[in-house]
């Protein structure tokens, strides 16, 4: 959740991510992009999703894994960061994952504590480190 300033709030992100993590985006996105969806970083995938209010596309590294008929994409910097509100916006998007092309649909944020059961061990963990307590669950769809 964000305040009147667009800063993210205690609740949404932990302050590790918040204080240390979120600054340092603006350098490491560029060079994680160049590596996201490749087959030797299955951690990053590269998310390709529609701005809601401009209609621009954007790629966004983001840590996404398949389980279960679903995409499980953490929300280190919360469901109010922009690639998480332009794709719950869509309600769909395009993921690179270890060199294989996927459309995602149905974009929902669910509590890590409903369904830890169906997350990725490597989720559960990272989750648990990053001080996450959602997740943002998509089926694997049909390319239209």
């Amino acid at each position: 959740m964000t305040n009147v300033t667009g800063k993210s709030q205690a609740t949404d992100v932990s302050g590790l991510v918040d204080r240390i993590v979120r600054p340092l985006t603006h350098v490491f996105n560029p060079l994680i992009s160049r590596v996201a969806g490749g087959w030797w970083f299955p951690m990053f995938s590269l998310l390709h999703h529609r701005g809601h209010k401009s209609g621009r596309i954007y790629k966004t590294p983001v840590t996404g894994f398949p389980r279960g008929g679903f995409f499980w994409l953490g929300l280190a910097f919360g469901e109010n960061s922009g690639w998480a509100r332009n794709v719950l916006a869509a309600g769909d998007a395009d993921l690179r994952y270890r060199g294989t092309d996927y459309h995602l649909v149905e974009a929902t944020v669910v509590p890590i504590a409903d369904v830890k059961s169906e997350l990725p061990p490597a989720v559960r963990i990272g989750s648990a480190v990053m001080g996450m307590h959602k997740v943002l669950r998509m089926r694997i769809g049909v390319k239209k």
